[in-house]
Protein backbone atom coordinates (compact mmCIF):
# COMPACT_ATOMS: atom_id res chain seq x y z
CA UNK A 1 0.00 0.00 0.00
CA UNK A 2 1.22 3.46 -0.95
CA UNK A 3 1.85 6.11 1.92
CA UNK A 4 -0.72 8.41 0.29
CA UNK A 5 -3.38 5.54 0.53
CA UNK A 6 -2.10 4.56 4.05
CA UNK A 7 -3.11 8.26 4.83
CA UNK A 8 -6.16 8.39 3.45
CA UNK A 9 -7.33 4.97 5.02
CA UNK A 10 -5.90 6.43 8.41
CA UNK A 11 -8.13 9.11 7.90
CA UNK A 12 -11.38 7.78 7.22
CA UNK A 13 -11.19 5.14 10.11
CA UNK A 14 -10.01 8.07 12.12
CA UNK A 15 -13.21 9.79 11.29
CA UNK A 16 -15.42 6.74 11.68
CA UNK A 17 -14.06 6.35 15.06
CA UNK A 18 -14.67 10.11 15.98
CA UNK A 19 -17.90 9.49 14.59
CA UNK A 20 -18.89 6.09 16.64
CA UNK A 21 -17.18 8.07 20.10
CA UNK A 22 -19.35 11.17 19.45
CA UNK A 23 -22.40 9.51 19.12
CA UNK A 24 -22.63 6.31 20.62
CA UNK A 25 -20.19 7.05 23.68
CA UNK A 26 -22.15 8.20 26.64
CA UNK A 27 -22.28 8.48 30.42
CA UNK A 28 -24.32 7.90 32.93
CA UNK A 29 -24.62 11.14 35.79
CA UNK A 30 -25.28 10.24 39.00
CA UNK A 31 -26.24 12.41 42.23
CA UNK A 32 -26.47 11.60 45.56
CA UNK A 33 -29.03 13.55 47.87
CA UNK A 34 -28.03 14.46 51.74
CA UNK A 35 -29.22 11.26 53.90
CA UNK A 36 -28.90 10.32 57.27
CA UNK A 37 -29.56 6.64 56.64
CA UNK A 38 -27.53 4.42 58.72
CA UNK A 39 -25.40 1.59 56.72
CA UNK A 40 -25.44 -2.12 58.50
CA UNK A 41 -21.54 -2.71 58.63
CA UNK A 42 -19.96 -6.44 57.59
CA UNK A 43 -17.84 -7.52 60.70
CA UNK A 44 -13.91 -7.00 59.85
CA UNK A 45 -15.31 -4.69 56.32
CA UNK A 46 -14.56 -1.35 56.98
CA UNK A 47 -13.82 2.09 54.79
CA UNK A 48 -10.58 3.97 54.97
CA UNK A 49 -9.70 7.39 53.15
CA UNK A 50 -6.18 7.72 52.19
CA UNK A 51 -4.86 11.35 52.11
CA UNK A 52 -1.41 10.69 50.92
CA UNK A 53 1.08 8.02 49.98
CA UNK A 54 1.42 6.72 53.49
CA UNK A 55 -1.06 4.54 54.00
CA UNK A 56 -0.38 2.54 51.25
CA UNK A 57 1.78 -0.02 52.82
CA UNK A 58 -0.03 -1.00 56.21
CA UNK A 59 -3.17 -1.51 53.72
CA UNK A 60 -1.61 -4.51 51.40
CA UNK A 61 -2.77 -2.05 48.60
CA UNK A 62 1.08 -2.33 46.96
CA UNK A 63 -0.11 -4.39 44.23
CA UNK A 64 -2.73 -2.02 43.09
CA UNK A 65 0.08 1.01 42.99
CA UNK A 66 2.43 -0.90 41.56
CA UNK A 67 0.24 -1.63 38.59
CA UNK A 68 -1.38 2.50 38.09
CA UNK A 69 1.83 4.53 39.55
CA UNK A 70 0.24 7.09 37.22
CA UNK A 71 -2.49 7.24 40.17
CA UNK A 72 0.15 8.12 43.02
CA UNK A 73 0.22 11.66 41.42
CA UNK A 74 -3.51 12.13 42.41
CA UNK A 75 -2.67 12.73 46.21
CA UNK A 76 -0.68 15.87 45.12
CA UNK A 77 -3.99 17.09 43.92
CA UNK A 78 -5.81 16.79 47.42
CA UNK A 79 -7.95 14.25 45.40
CA UNK A 80 -7.94 11.64 48.48
CA UNK A 81 -8.30 7.50 47.78
CA UNK A 82 -11.33 5.33 49.39
CA UNK A 83 -10.41 1.56 50.31
CA UNK A 84 -12.90 -0.67 51.08
CA UNK A 85 -10.73 -3.41 53.47
CA UNK A 86 -11.82 -6.94 55.15
CA UNK A 87 -8.87 -7.32 57.69
CA UNK A 88 -6.49 -5.46 55.54
CA UNK A 89 -7.98 -7.90 51.85
CA UNK A 90 -8.27 -4.89 49.85
CA UNK A 91 -11.58 -5.31 48.27
CA UNK A 92 -12.70 -2.23 46.11
CA UNK A 93 -11.65 1.52 45.89
CA UNK A 94 -12.15 4.54 44.08
CA UNK A 95 -11.46 8.06 44.27
CA UNK A 96 -12.88 11.09 45.71
CA UNK A 97 -12.32 14.72 44.38
CA UNK A 98 -13.62 18.24 45.48
CA UNK A 99 -12.85 21.54 43.28
CA UNK A 100 -14.61 23.62 40.63
CA UNK A 101 -14.50 21.42 37.57
CA UNK A 102 -13.38 17.88 36.24
CA UNK A 103 -12.69 16.62 32.59
CA UNK A 104 -14.18 13.39 31.89
CA UNK A 105 -12.12 11.25 29.48
CA UNK A 106 -14.59 9.39 28.54
CA UNK A 107 -16.54 11.88 26.32
CA UNK A 108 -13.78 14.47 26.47
CA UNK A 109 -15.75 16.99 28.04
CA UNK A 110 -15.15 19.57 31.04
CA UNK A 111 -17.79 20.06 33.57
CA UNK A 112 -18.44 22.53 36.50
CA UNK A 113 -19.19 21.07 40.25
CA UNK A 114 -21.31 23.26 41.98
CA UNK A 115 -19.84 22.34 45.75
CA UNK A 116 -20.12 18.86 44.44
CA UNK A 117 -17.55 15.76 45.75
CA UNK A 118 -17.13 13.74 42.87
CA UNK A 119 -16.07 9.85 42.80
CA UNK A 120 -14.76 8.56 39.62
CA UNK A 121 -12.56 5.54 38.46
CA UNK A 122 -13.77 2.64 41.20
CA UNK A 123 -12.36 -1.05 40.42
CA UNK A 124 -13.28 -4.62 42.19
CA UNK A 125 -10.54 -6.87 42.07
CA UNK A 126 -11.56 -9.61 39.49
CA UNK A 127 -11.34 -12.21 42.45
CA UNK A 128 -14.03 -10.55 44.42
CA UNK A 129 -16.44 -9.27 42.13
CA UNK A 130 -20.00 -10.18 42.11
CA UNK A 131 -20.13 -9.79 45.83
CA UNK A 132 -21.37 -6.46 46.70
CA UNK A 133 -18.33 -4.82 47.54
CA UNK A 134 -18.76 -1.73 45.06
CA UNK A 135 -22.37 -1.55 46.46
CA UNK A 136 -21.13 -1.66 50.07
CA UNK A 137 -18.09 0.98 49.54
CA UNK A 138 -20.99 3.50 47.92
CA UNK A 139 -23.00 3.08 50.88
CA UNK A 140 -20.43 3.72 53.24
CA UNK A 141 -19.17 6.77 51.15
CA UNK A 142 -22.42 8.00 51.44
CA UNK A 143 -22.70 7.61 54.76
CA UNK A 144 -19.30 8.65 55.82
CA UNK A 145 -20.02 12.25 53.49
CA UNK A 146 -23.73 12.13 53.89
CA UNK A 147 -23.48 15.66 55.17
CA UNK A 148 -21.74 16.53 51.33
CA UNK A 149 -23.46 16.53 47.83
CA UNK A 150 -21.98 13.76 46.30
CA UNK A 151 -22.21 12.70 42.25
CA UNK A 152 -20.85 9.56 40.07
CA UNK A 153 -20.46 8.78 36.85
CA UNK A 154 -19.85 5.98 34.35
CA UNK A 155 -19.94 4.72 30.94
CA UNK A 156 -24.09 4.01 29.88
CA UNK A 157 -22.98 0.69 28.40
CA UNK A 158 -21.50 -0.82 32.00
CA UNK A 159 -24.15 -2.54 33.30
CA UNK A 160 -22.75 -3.76 36.32
CA UNK A 161 -21.49 -0.26 37.72
CA UNK A 162 -24.75 1.79 36.85
CA UNK A 163 -26.27 -1.30 38.89
CA UNK A 164 -24.34 -1.22 41.89
CA UNK A 165 -24.65 2.51 41.79
CA UNK A 166 -28.32 2.94 41.68
CA UNK A 167 -28.53 0.06 44.14
CA UNK A 168 -26.32 2.01 46.62
CA UNK A 169 -28.76 4.95 47.03
CA UNK A 170 -27.77 7.51 44.11
CA UNK A 171 -29.94 8.99 41.73
CA UNK A 172 -29.67 9.14 37.86
CA UNK A 173 -29.59 12.55 36.65
CA UNK A 174 -29.12 12.68 32.85
CA UNK A 175 -26.59 11.04 30.43
CA UNK A 176 -24.05 12.84 28.79
CA UNK A 177 -22.62 12.47 25.29
CA UNK A 178 -19.17 13.80 23.97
Amino acid sequence: MKTKDRNYFYEVIKYFYDFIKKNFISINWYESSIGKKKILRKKGIKLIVLKSKKGINKLNINEYFEKYQFKLERFRKGINFLVLVNNKEFLSSGWIYYGREWSISEIQKNIILKKQYLLFDFETPHDVRKKGYYTLLLKLIRYKYKNKKLVIYTQSNNAASNKAIKKSGFKFVRKMYA
